[in-house]
């Protein structure tokens, strides 16, 4: 791997971890999330005039686009609903990792995908036992209870929702290609359109929602410039590791290195957040990180 792909991922895992721990600090909510993502959006609008025009995409692509939007909206509904009711450093690693074990089981389920290699097997369920470690912060907590609890299964729509669309975006994706973008403009526009999808879905859902509403003077408390911040944090990490696939041949290990924003998001919960550490939590990180290595290479 190149010198510049090593250097773009690492920077693209500092910054997802970095904005889950900010949303964290401010007040998580489907507002912040969504509001900040959109503004995001709204800020690199310029790139959907790379490539071909819009108009040129097929009429499947906005159907798949949608869908997309829904699922990105249940995936920063459940993190930020998890993250108002638990730690960051154990969600965080939940939400992120759990993806990588589900969608190719819904591949292999749904879309008739390779059958999974034994290696592929034992990574799995590295990051289950791995997941299931984390909470287990003290003797008492080693209990069904501990697992059946609100912030848990908000990280778990969280995973749903991550699962989702990105199934749908490689659709997504695949169509634009068909259409003559290149992959790094379909990535560039289709990162774009996403976001202001996501918003369009959240603004209503946001206004059905008491609690949202509630949170939206404390959002506005925080600025413009740190919603901007956020929201091209949450952008640009995934168009970041699109450059960084076009820069080198081995896309495994783009993959693989990817997965060092859950240990990161942990340190940062810990150091940043004060957030309690223990040894059940230092293992259960260790032990799921082995096993995304195992499943992405």
């Amino acid at each position: 791997m190149s010198s510049a792909a090593l250097a773009l991922v690492l920077v693209s895992v500092c910054m997802h971890a970095g904005w889950n721990v900010l949303g964290k600090r401010n007040a998580p909510s489907l507002a912040s999330f969504t509001l900040a993502y959109g503004a995001g959006g709204a800020v690199m609008l310029p790139l959907v005039l790379f490539g071909p025009s819009l108009t040129a995409l097929p009429s499947a692509f906005w159907g798949w686009l949608a869908l997309s939007g829904l699922c990105q909206m249940l995936y920063m509904g459940g993190l930020a609903w998890a993250y108002a009711r638990g730690d960051v450093s154990v969600l965080y690693p939940i939400a992120r990792a759990l993806p990588v074990v589900l969608v190719p089981l819904v591949s292999i389920v749904l879309l008739g995908s390779r059958v999974l290699d034994r290696w592929d097997g034992l990574g799995m369920v590295l990051v289950v036992a791995g997941a299931l470690c984390l909470p287990l912060s003290h003797p008492q907590a080693r209990r069904i209870s501990t697992y059946l609890t609100p912030a848990m299964g908000f990280a778990l729509l969280a995973a749903a929702g991550t699962v989702g669309y990105s199934l749908i975006d490689k659709q997504a994706l695949g169509l634009m290609q068909g259409a003559g973008h290149s992959g790094l403009t379909a990535g560039a526009v289709f990162m774009v359109l996403q976001a202001l999808m996501t918003l369009t879905w959240s603004v209503p859902l946001m206004a059905l929602l008491p609690a949202e509403r509630r949170r939206l003077p404390a959002l506005r408390q925080q600025g413009l410039t740190m919603l901007v911040v956020t929201g091209l944090m949450m952008t640009c990490t995934y168009g970041l590791v699109l450059i960084a696939m076009a820069l080198t041949d081995e896309v495994s290990y783009v993959v693989a290195l990817r997965q060092l924003s859950i240990p990161v998001g942990v340190l940062m919960g810990v150091l940043w957040l004060k957030e309690p550490a223990s040894r059940a939590k230092a293992v259960g990180t260790l032990v799921m990180l082995a096993g995304l290595v195992l499943v992405a290479l």
